[in-house]
């Protein structure tokens, strides 16, 4: 059975947008924090997830302490 934590980091974002076609896509907390590229599932366009001021790069191991923190506090 997987953490809460790697529920969250593998689970999808709410739907966004594509930048060229507007067409919705989804994309996994995980892929953010590791700022790879996605492919538009309708216009196959590549679109890199950038996070300029690493706010995001820096959540998903927040995210893991905080739910590894609140676990231990609930055992």
């Amino acid at each position: 059975m997987s953490s809460l934590a790697t529920q969250l980091l593998h689970g999808d974002l709410d739907e966004v947008q594509c930048p060229n076609c507007d067409s919705p896509l989804w994309v996994r907390f995980a892929e953010v924090v590791a700022q790879c590229a996605v492919r538009c599932p309708a216009c196959r366009i590549r679109i890199w997830l950038r996070d300029e001021r690493g706010e995001i790069h820096n959540a998903g191991a927040v995210i893991e302490s905080l739910v590894e923190q609140v676990l231990k506090d609930v055992r």
